[in-house]
């Protein structure tokens, strides 16, 4: 496959871009997208750029490039962008793991250290904090339900599964984290393959993986994609550098990524309608919104006029009305 190179927000997202510092080593990220989620991608650039970003951003896309590729320019961005068509049937969450091993591989051989982030997340945080997480283990955030113990029902059915594919628990853990984000050093790389290998396993349970959900909650697999990550993180010994679920914004107080889970993407609008429904903007949409102008024009200029109108009317709203 070719490839070709091209008052809403919070205190800690809306500051200007920083100074870069000299990084200690080369650095890469990677995240994968189609449809209408290249929105949130472009965001996703702007803020590394504001965070001081120094490295190449490898975007794998299926179907067309964005219609934001060719105004991203390293001059602008400050880093090298990348553009990697995707022909796979799959659905893009169960290919993060195949694609961090290619990225390493084809994108980005040089790279010290490699992150992956979804396209509804930004980087809150100065880039020498993230850049420092993944040093020497596994960078992670917990989800938002984050705390499954070792003897869980669960983990015991996951410890049952992985048994009978012959592959063996090492350790146990109480932390549950969330696979929109992760970060890892070259020394750390093998748990690519192990995390590649459940995905094998969960692929042979399930046959198409197609689809994100795919169980019930009390199923083998009610997330397959980040279960898969976390089963892989019991059957490996690497390290684990993990942050609590503040650290995407699942709970307050977090500096460092804000992650936009659900269907209601902050893109797609309709702040004042889930306002009055008792939902005002979550911390995650009002972090978009900051990282919308540019470099890259995320968004056309009276689109964004409105959403930006819209969700502080929402904001506003919220202050007297949501639910509990």
């Amino acid at each position: 496959m070719s490839s070709s190179s091209a008052t809403l927000s919070p205190s800690s997202a809306a500051r200007p871009a920083v100074a870069r510092r000299p990084a200690a080593a080369a650095a890469a990220l990677c995240t994968l997208f189609e449809g209408n989620y290249h929105v949130g991608a472009a965001a996703l650039v702007n803020s590394l750029h504001a965070a001081g970003f120094s490295g190449r951003v490898i975007c794998g896309h299926r179907g067309p490039p964005p219609p934001w590729a060719g105004r991203a320019s390293r001059e602008s961005l400050g880093f090298a962008l990348e553009f990697v068509p995707l022909q796979t049937d799959i659905h893009l969450t169960y290919y993060k793991a195949a694609f961090l091993r290619r990225c390493w591989r084809d994108h980005c051989p040089d790279a010290a250290q490699l992150y992956y982030c979804d396209p509804d997340i930004v980087v809150k945080a100065p880039w020498h904090v993230l850049d420092r997480w993944a040093r020497d283990g596994v960078a992670l955030c917990e989800d938002i339900n984050g705390y499954l113990p070792p003897r869980h029902p669960y983990r015991l059915a996951w410890t049952d599964f992985l048994a009978a594919h012959g592959l063996r628990v090492q350790r146990p853990l109480d932390r549950y984290y969330n696979a929109g984000f992760i970060g890892l050093g070259r020394a750390d790389a093998a748990f690519l393959d192990d995390w590649q290998r459940v995905i094998d396993c969960v692929q042979a349970e399930l046959g198409a993986l197609a689809a994100m959900k795919v169980d019930t909650p009390n199923g083998l697999l009610p997330t397959p994609d980040q279960d898969a990550m976390n089963m892989a993180l019991m059957i490996s010994r690497v390290a684990i550098n993990g942050a609590g679920p503040e650290c995407m914004d699942f709970a307050p107080g977090g500096y460092l990524l804000s992650h936009a889970i659900g269907p209601a993407k902050p893109w797609h609008g309709g702040f004042l309608r889930r306002a009055l429904q008792g939902h005002p903007p979550a911390p995650a949409h009002k972090a978009f919104l900051a990282f919308t102008r540019g470099p890259i024009p995320v968004l056309p200029r009276g689109r964004l006029s409105r959403l930006r109108a819209a969700a502080t009317a929402a904001a506003l709203l919220g202050r007297v009305y949501r639910r509990t």
